[in-house]
């Protein structure tokens, strides 16, 4: 076979042994931008061909590419008439050996309980964990833990037993964490949020042996036939203090701890209706933690954020990273979820580096944050603006990773004006982009992503079915792979760039959602037949939930009623923010739901009470500018309208602008109604933004960072034009220079930084 170019839109080859009736089909599926054209040889028999395209649409390595596959193709059909098409290889050299071997070996392995000991001792005095204003040195963690530790093993905990763990974002989720793993368990968290019927069957399944809470969630969980251990209860210090707080060894444990033990297990969404647990062990944490650490850089004066919900997987992450290095750990309050609120907590807090999902990362528009140094974001696509807004001047890295893979799989470091990709597979992680039969696919062809390696979870706890269906056998590395469900694509570079879903998963505020656990929910009412959920996505909302049902024979869906039901069982981020009854589902010519013909969701109120005062007529306009609806009455309640807790942030951030007050987003969770949110915020009304006063004037004023910038550039390179905007205005009718010479003199001296030398 030979592969000639003859200009820079056209490939020939020549194929011995195949005529050109042979290939009628080929030449007749030529469409678009591309055109092959055969034809026979001379004597010699055989074809030449000649590959067609549009120079402004593709390049000529692209084509090169295109017309060597096309050749392995007719190669392949000359050696063997009889293959079956599907399974003709048309990939070789680089690209095929890259489309399905593992990702960077594996460094050695590592337990929870060992990775302060592989990375140095704590510096005890130093600072461990910051939570609600406080401090916790690296001594106090240690002792506390290794005395909790001690209670838990003489409680039956150790390798392949489960405590569940019931916190917010606080200092004792961590240490409660840090001493499951010394104990040798695996920990489970349990939201104490969550629904309790929800909560009890997370406990049910797990088998958790017991587990530990606060005093201030205790009340609200289930207790019947289940142990709570209440951590800040007046007798838990006296218990552990009869504990020894030396260190925990395999001698005091009830049985050595392998990393092919279970470290924690996290419940993620169920198509089935019910959540399932993943078994993570600890097989994946030392390549994860090796690269985690080679990217962001950590040392011991990092101060890391942890915003991740205990339930997110990526909060695990948060606090083995930190203190594996001796760094501070900066815990960030449960009532603080974003905008404004967490970037004066990150300033205050001095926040070096963070992991956050991308939503939260936009609630904050652009705040100036001198110290932070790394943000690495996961949970749910990386937007090409927020790159732009937060990239100059840090390190801004893109994480992707299911649960079932050991928290992040790939990372990217993103940068403004570059693609936006999911970037190489971390060490011990591999990636296999594949197509239907399970074959690799070329650069640039969309296929569904499968990861290998040491970072796969153990399973499904007790879905066996579930776990052969997800966990199926590597045909190129040996071994298991998981199909994420992810369509993505190869790049050139080697990197992978995410398309999209191949299943019926959405995400919502970076919790991956299986859609048919809300419909089991929905039908579970009795006055619904069927039920369907949507993931719906707008500018103004972002992705909301939108389930569409049809009523039993005879019954009447009570909407308020379901939402309610469905309440009681799903969290909160589960609950369809709209629900819409329907006489039947459309259906496609087989049978099937036509999904695309549903209506589109409507968020309106029923019942209108018109605002009266100010302050409720503020809040109603407010509502109605972030929902994007026309008329908002008293009695509307902000979620039930479409609301979620990122639109929540823009309206507590309006209305501090619009009644120059500064009130905290759980006021909108505690009163969602304009009525109840207006007498809610008029206590809060004149504590807003400080007043515009002069101040006296140093003798050098200071200069902002961005003036900082502009001055070293043009010290760096004085010609550049860099920051000079040139600016053509035409203007209709009689110009009067002079006062426009006035309104810019007036302008420069109203404003000190325009004569800023």
């Amino acid at each position: 076979v030979a592969l000639s170019f003859q200009n820079l839109d056209t490939t020939h080859f020549e194929l011995p042994g195949l005529t050109v009736a042979a290939l009628d089909a080929v030449t007749n599926t030529a469409k678009f931008d591309l055109q092959v054209t055969l034809s026979e040889l001379g004597a010699g028999g055989g074809m030449a061909g000649a590959l067609t395209y549009a120079t402004d649409l593709f390049d000529e390595q692209t084509m090169v590419a295109f017309g060597a596959r096309l050749v392995r193709v007719l190669e392949a059909v000359v050696a063997d008439p009889a293959v079956v098409v599907g399974d003709i290889g048309i990939l070789a050299g680089d690209e095929a050996r890259r489309s399905v071997v593992a990702g960077p070996e594996s460094s050695a392995p590592v337990l929870l309980s060992d990775v302060i000991a592989r990375r140095g001792e704590w510096n005890p005095d130093a600072v461990a964990v910051r939570f609600d204003g406080r401090s916790y040195s690296y001594a106090e963690l240690d002792e506390s833990s290794n005395r909790l530790a001690r209670l838990l093993i003489g409680r039956g905990v150790g390798p392949e037993t489960r405590v569940a763990l019931a916190f917010g974002r606080s200092y004792a989720m961590v240490l409660s964490e840090v001493a499951v793993a010394k104990a040798g368990g695996a920990f489970v968290p349990v939201d104490p949020t969550y629904p309790p019927e929800r909560v009890e069957y997370m406990l049910s399944d797990s088998a958790a042996v017991l587990g530990i809470t606060g005093s201030s969630f205790v009340g609200d969980l289930p207790a019947d036939g289940f142990g709570w251990l209440v951590l800040d209860a007046p007798d838990t210090d006296q218990v552990l203090a009869e504990f020894s707080a030396s260190p925990v060894t395999d001698a005091d444990r009830l049985a050595p701890v392998r990393v092919s033990h279970t470290a924690y297990m996290i419940y993620t969404s169920g198509s089935t209706g019910r959540p399932k647990g993943v078994s993570v062990t600890h097989s994946g944490l030392g390549g994860l933690l090796d690269s985690a650490l080679d990217r962001y850089g950590l040392t011991a004066d990092s101060r890391f954020m942890s915003i991740c919900s205990p339930s997110f997987d990526p909060s695990v992450l948060d606090w083995v990273a930190t203190l594996s290095v001796s760094a501070t750990l900066v815990v960030v309050p449960s009532r603080i979820l974003g905008g404004a609120e967490l970037a004066d907590f990150m300033a205050a807090e001095r926040v070096t580096h963070t992991i956050i999902t991308p939503a939260v990362l936009a609630s904050m528009g652009a705040p100036e944050l001198a110290d932070l140094e790394v943000v690495s974001v996961g949970g749910d696509v990386s937007t090409p603006e927020l790159v732009a807004r937060w990239a100059p001047g840090r390190r801004y890295f893109n994480g992707y990773g299911p649960t079932e893979t050991t928290i992040i799989s790939s990372y990217a470091e993103l940068r403004a004006d570059e693609p936006t990709t999911i970037g190489s597979p971390v060490a011990g992680a591999g990636a296999l982009v594949l197509d239907a039969r399970l074959h690799p696919v070329p650069d640039g062809v969309a296929g569904e992503l499968y990861l290998s390696g040491d970072a796969l979870a153990r399973g499904y706890h007790e879905r066996a079915a579930l776990t052969a269906e997800r966990f199926v056998a590597d045909p190129y590395n040996g071994g298991r792979m998981y199909r994420t469900g992810d369509v993505v694509r190869w790049t050139r570079a080697g990197e992978l760039e995410f398309v999209g879903r191949s299943d019926f998963q959405v995400k919502i505020r970076g919790f991956r959602v299986e859609l048919g656990e809300i419909d089991a929910a929905l039908t579970a009412d009795a006055t619904v037949h069927s039920a369907a959920t949507l993931g719906h996505s707008d500018a103004t909302r972002g992705m909301s939930l939108v389930s569409y049902v049809v009523a039993a024979p005879g019954a009447h869906v009570d909407v308020a009623a379901l939402t309610a039901a469905v309440a009681e069982v799903l969290p909160s981020y589960m609950v369809p923010a709209q629900i819409m009854v329907l006489d039947a589902f459309p259906l496609t010519p087989i049978g099937k739901l036509d999904r695309k013909a549903l209506p589109a969701p409507v968020f309106e109120a029923a019942v209108f009470r018109a605002p009266a005062t100010p302050i409720q007529q503020a809040v109603a306009g407010v509502f109605a500018d972030v929902l994007g609806i026309e008329r908002v009455g008293l009695d509307d309640d902000f979620f039930a309208l479409g609301g979620n807790s990122l639109l929540a942030m823009q309206v507590m951030s309006r209305l501090g602008v619009a009644l120059d007050a500064t009130v905290p987003v759980r006021v909108l969770f505690d009163a969602s109604t304009v009525e109840r949110l207006a007498v809610a915020v008029e206590s809060h009304t004149g504590t807003g933004r400080v007043a515009l006063e002069p101040r006296p004037r140093p003798e050098r004023v200071p200069l902002s960072l961005a003036q900082s910038r502009m001055w070293f550039l043009n010290r760096f390179d004085p010609e550049s034009v860099v920051d000079n905007v040139p600016m053509a205005i035409r203007l209709s009718g009689e110009l009067d220079t002079a006062a426009l010479q006035l309104a810019v003199a007036d302008v420069v001296e109203r404003h000190e930084s325009l004569r800023t030398m």
